[in-house]
């Protein structure tokens, strides 16, 4: 405590101030010795320094001593018992009528405490700000930082200040935790209070679930205690904002609300609870780097090529990051399975075609689906899209019957059907169909032309597709190819003379191919004389150098044509000489 007198000067009826005895500057108490300045008193002779004391801070004081020496800087109370004791100084001078002032009053205890009003962050830096200890000696605060071997002082400030910003610390990289104690001109301190930590904040992404993990350790030892916390966000430098509030208890918060690339900094902000304190935590920031997804994920359209082998052609979003696409067939839509799959790389486009060999468009319709899996083997799986299968049928008046299955996918509007003939190779434009039709017949096959024995054919959809987000695209979508071979027919001489015109037996095929063929003659007992699987090597009606009588000979011819069908004829001719 202190105690002053409440007259601090005279005024004469002149107004001027008259002098003052002044008292001794007292500084400290250590180990039962008093310390004091000495005071500058010129009203006067020196008679001594009194010194009073009292157990108690509200008195009655007792004179202690006087120190008749006027150069004596210190005196020592006897006190073997330890108690508590208060303590104030007054200097007696010859000088009548002149006030007499007295000191501070201090105990022989330690300073009082200088409470901790916060530890926070500050641009990087740790910024202390305390409450003065309440005992008048002090001269200075000591601030402590904790460290491995236990807390070390950092830096003294003079007793005016009660803020510090330490520029040693390195809150980025760990909880830093200091102590203030008050110190008098004798090195007496106070005790240890609790210490104060700062905030501590740590970032973890999960690259597949993307988001960011936020984990914090809670201010310590505010007195009252924690209100509550907040987590501000700054996205691409933009000013920070208050994401969110929550409990004194968090300590934790998943921040799913990310974008691949983007640059975020966070911090927490503790609030001290009844007050407007507000403790800071270490500012973190990064850019991040998360796994894309598949998004927009759309198989546009199915198309046979003419080798018989499905492009498929699909979007999604070219900044996903893809480990695999499977490709999947099925006969229905509910049991498909694995084609085959591929590694699309890193260089993905917002469409892309591939071709998938391993496809049987020509087996019959088809449904087709992708799955793609990212690099956190997540999958996503297409839309199903069905091909177009096509078949063909010969007719018995040199005509083909073309049927095909409809393009008949969901969202989807087909304009018209084009069909296309191939023949020797090459494929020509032959008509258009309305949407709902699926079958033509191709009348108009020449059969004086080989070529046209074995015509191939592909029809194609031309159709709109609305995709998920509602853009309308236009497709082609191709059938397989297929052949439709004519029926053959064999055309065979009743009669023939080896001496003659008509000089061996040989049957001649109109229309159609033939990949088996065999010619049998047998004679009028049964037995097989003769064989040919060359159309173009007939009988001669001889063996070698033995000539067969004229009579009449019975024959088989059989043909296998490229389709697998068999044409057979049976029948007799007569060999004449």
């Amino acid at each position: 405590m202190t105690r002053y007198f409440s007259l601090l000067f005279f005024l004469l009826f002149t107004g001027t101030v008259v002098a003052q005895i002044n008292a001794p500057d007292l500084q400290c108490v250590r180990n039962d010795t008093l310390f004091w300045e000495l005071p500058v008193n010129t009203c006067g002779a020196f008679n001594s320094y009194e010194i009073f004391f009292s157990p108690t801070a509200g008195g009655p004081f007792n004179s202690l001593t006087n120190i008749t020496n006027p150069t004596a800087t210190f005196f020592f109370h006897n006190n073997p018992a330890g108690e508590t004791f208060f303590y104030y100084m007054v200097t007696n001078a010859n000088c009548p009528g002149e006030p007499q002032l007295t000191s501070i009053t201090l105990n022989n205890e330690s300073p009082e405490r200088s409470p901790i009003d916060f530890v926070s962050v500050n641009n990087g830096l740790v910024e202390i700000q305390w409450t003065p200890s309440t005992s008048p000696e002090v001269t200075n605060y000591i601030i402590y930082r904790t460290s491995p071997i236990g807390a070390l002082p950092i830096d003294t400030v003079d007793a005016s200040l009660t803020q510090y910003l330490d520029l040693t610390s390195t809150p980025g990289g760990q909880s830093e935790s200091y102590f203030v104690l008050a110190m008098d001109a004798c090195g007496n301190t106070s005790v240890f209070d609790l210490p104060h930590f700062t905030v501590f904040l740590e970032t973890t992404v999960d690259a597949c679930d993307r988001s960011i993990q936020l984990d914090w350790n809670r201010y310590r030892n505010w007195p009252q205690g924690i209100q509550e916390q907040e987590i501000w966000i700054s996205t691409n430098n933009a000013p920070f904002e208050l994401l969110t509030s929550l409990s004194a208890t968090d300590s934790t918060y998943t921040f799913e609300d990310t974008n691949d690339g983007n640059f975020y900094c966070f911090y927490i902000a503790a609030i001290a609870e009844g007050t407007a304190v507000i403790s800071n935590s270490n500012t973190r920031c990064l850019t991040l780097n998360i796994v894309e997804p598949v998004r927009d994920f759309f198989l546009e359209n199915v198309s046979v090529t003419d080798n018989n082998e499905v492009e498929f052609t699909w979007t999604w979003n070219d900044d996903a990051e893809v480990a695999n696409v499977a490709f999947e067939e099925g006969e229905n839509s509910g049991a498909l399975s694995i084609l085959g799959s591929y590694d699309p790389g890193n260089n993905l486009n917002i469409q892309t075609s591939r071709i998938v060999p391993e496809a049987n468009p020509t087996q019959g319709k088809r449904f087709y689906r992708l799955i793609a899996t990212d690099d956190c083997d997540s999958t996503v799986n297409s839309n199903i899209v069905p091909s177009i299968f096509l078949m063909g049928t010969p007719l018995a008046n040199q005509s083909n019957q073309l049927d095909w299955t409809p393009l008949d996918r969901l969202e989807t509007i087909v304009e018209d059907y084009d069909l296309y003939r191939i023949v020797d190779g090459a494929a020509s434009y032959m008509a258009t169909v309305d949407p709902t039709v699926n079958q033509y017949i191709d009348a108009g096959i020449d059969i004086t032309n080989p070529d046209e024995s074995n015509i191939c054919y592909y029809v194609v959809a031309n159709a709109r597709v609305t995709s998920p987000a509602g853009e309308e695209i236009s497709i082609t979508s191709q059938s397989n190819t297929t052949c439709v071979e004519q029926f053959s027919d064999i055309i065979v001489p009743n009669a023939f003379v080896p001496e003659g015109v008509n000089k061996e037996f040989r049957p001649r095929l109109v229309f159609g191919t033939e990949v088996d063929y065999e010619m049998l003659i047998f004679d009028r007992w049964g037995k097989q004389i003769f064989v040919s699987t060359t159309p173009s090597q007939g009988w001669t009606g001889r063996d070698g150098f033995f000539y067969y009588p004229a009579g009449v000979y019975t024959y088989i011819i059989r043909i296998t044509q490229t389709n697998g069908r068999m044409v057979e004829k049976k029948g007799v001719v007569a060999l004449l000489r």
